[in-house]
């Protein structure tokens, strides 16, 4: 990931902090609320691998989004982000001729990353606009690109080139662990539809855990993002 991008997202959580309103006041008695409530999140940031992760691929922008359900301070979400991280290693799987001619070659520049996490939280502290939510669950990793089956050959001025022969599908899946922690900016409190319906600035700090032992050599690390997101919840109220 390069320094521009790691600046626009500082910038952008600079423009909303200097933009957010001051607290609003409670349109509801907290006796009113009931136990449960839902909501949904959209919004974009960026992801680092670590680890020999990034022998083979950079950092990138992402898009995210999710649903959240609420009972009391737990809070229980499920996010999926969607990125094209850039290849590093041009022959990921390691294929050569007796030469040490590469056999394979990447036939793109990135790949499609898809990451899909569900993970239980707890609120741990709600001071006037501001709430802070840890979370720990489960990450499943999904990466595909092209891959492409090349032959060398000699030109009449005799230098070496190569021939694309097959054009070969790849993916790589892998299930760990992540880890998150959401802090919400209420911006705007309002009653609707016989619920309250909170709208926050959601900043998210994360990690999560990947591998993928088909490539040559293996490789493994973390992922390290940052997220800004728009989150609405709906807490339903006691009558």
């Amino acid at each position: 990931m390069t320094m521009k991008t790691t600046r626009l997202l500082l910038i952008l959580l600079a423009i909303v902090m200097t933009v957010l309103p001051a607290p609003l006041p409670a349109q509801t008695d907290a006796s009113m609320l009931g136990d449960w409530g839902y909501g949904f999140q959209l919004g974009m940031g960026a992801q680092w691998p670590t680890g020999s992760l990034a022998d083979d691929f950079k950092g990138y922008f992402l898009f995210t989004g999710g649903l959240t359900g609420q009972y009391r301070d737990l809070r229980l979400k499920a996010d999926v982000s969607y990125g094209q991280p850039s290849l590093k290693n041009p022959n990921p799987y390691n294929v050569t001729d007796d030469a040490g001619h590469a056999l394979q070659v990447n036939g793109t520049s990135s790949a499609t990353h898809i990451g899909l996490g569900i993970q239980l939280g707890y609120t741990v502290l709600r001071s006037g606009r501001l709430s802070i939510t840890p979370a720990v669950g489960g990450y499943m990793s999904h990466l595909s690109w092209e891959v492409n089956d090349i032959t060398w050959d000699v030109n009449e001025q005799g230098e070496e080139h190569f021939n694309i022969s097959k054009v070969n599908d790849v993916s790589h899946s892998h299930f760990s662990w992540m880890a998150s922690v959401d802090f919400d900016i209420a911006v705007h409190d309002s009653l609707t539809g016989g619920g309250r319906y909170t709208s926050s600035v959601r900043v998210t700090p994360f990690i999560a855990h990947a591998a993928y032992g088909k490539l040559s050599p293996a490789v493994s690390g973390n992922y390290i993002g940052l997220t800004v997101s728009y989150a609405g919840l709906m807490r339903m109220l006691n009558y």
